[in-house]
């Protein structure tokens, strides 16, 4: 089990990695995953980018209230 727990914080670690930088596909034309699959990676990582934005915008709401009391 713990074999199993190791793999899966590896592969949080790589996708988060993967989500945190640039997005660059990086397809060449002999290499391009269906359609399906750009469609879903895209949207994966735009998902992630609002998700890291909304956290953002609240902690700034959070700090903007405490200023105004």
């Amino acid at each position: 089990m713990a074999d199993m727990a190791d793999r899966d914080k590896a592969l949080a670690a790589h996708w988060k990695s993967r989500m945190e930088t640039d997005f660059i596909p990086g397809y060449t034309p002999e290499r391009t995953p269906p359609n399906d699959t750009r469609i879903v990676n895209a949207v994966e990582y735009a998902a992630y980018q609002l998700g890291q934005m909304n956290r953002n915008l609240a902690r700034l709401v959070e700090v903007l209230e405490r200023r105004g009391d």
